[in-house]
C-alpha cells in the first residue's frame, strides 16, 4: 500500500530538495581561459553556455562589444571577456563559447570566452595571494591541479565597470580611424 503525504509535508520536502540543489549549484565554479591565470566564475552567475553562433557586428561599437547573436531564440550582446582581461580580441575558433549571463544580473548579455575549460566545487580550491589587476577580481585561489593561479570574478562589479561597456578613455571602436 502506498504512503500517504500530505500536501503541506510533500511541499516541505519538495522546498528542501530545490534547496540542497541551489546550494550545490551555488558551490561550484566555471573555470575560464586567461593568458597567465584562470578565471573563476560562480556557475549562479551563468544561465547557459552556446557553443554554436553567429556573431553580427555592431557598427562604431566599442572593441569589446563583438557583436549581437541568437540564443534559443533571444537576442544577445556579446562582450569579450578576453578584452576586458587584457585588451585582446578573443578568436572565433570552434572552441569559442558564449557564457550567457543570469538574468538577476544582466539581461540578454553574454561574455565571449574562448572555451570553458571545466567546473569544480568550491572545496577544491584553495586561498592564495595574489595581485588583483582588475576592479572585478574578487581574490585569488590555487586549483589542485595547475600552478596557474584562478581569480574569482565578481559578476556583478564586471557588469557596473564602465570598460564592459566600452566608456574608457582610452576606448577603441569597431570602425573608426
Amino acid at each position: 500500500m502506498a504512503r500517504r503525504t500530505s500536501l503541506r509535508e510533500f511541499q516541505e520536502q519538495l522546498a528542501q530538495r530545490l534547496a540542497l540543489a541551489s546550494a550545490a549549484r551555488a558551490e561550484h565554479w566555471l573555470i575560464l581561459p586567461a593568458p597567465d591565470h584562470r578565471l573563476l566564475l560562480p556557475l549562479t552567475d551563468a544561465s547557459a553556455i552556446a557553443n554554436e553562433f553567429a556573431l553580427v557586428p555592431v557598427p562604431r561599437a566599442p572593441m569589446c562589444y563583438r557583436g549581437l547573436a541568437n540564443v534559443r531564440g533571444n537576442l544577445i550582446g556579446v562582450i569579450d571577456l578576453s578584452w576586458l582581461e587584457n585588451r585582446t580580441l578573443t578568436p572565433m575558433g570552434k572552441r569559442a563559447q558564449l557564457l550567457v549571463l543570469a538574468t538577476r544580473l544582466v539581461e540578454n548579455t553574454a561574455l565571449l570566452i574562448p572555451e570553458a575549460v571545466g567546473l569544480r566545487p568550491l572545496e577544491a580550491f584553495t586561498p592564495m595571494e595574489y595581485p588583483l589587476s582588475r576592479p572585478w577580481h574578487e581574490r585569488a585561489y590555487r586549483a589542485p591541479d595547475d600552478d596557474r593561479p584562478c581569480i574569482l570574478i565578481n559578476a556583478a562589479r564586471l557588469i557596473t565597470d564602465p570598460l564592459f561597456y566600452g566608456i574608457d578613455s582610452g576606448a577603441s571602436f569597431v570602425g573608426s580611424s
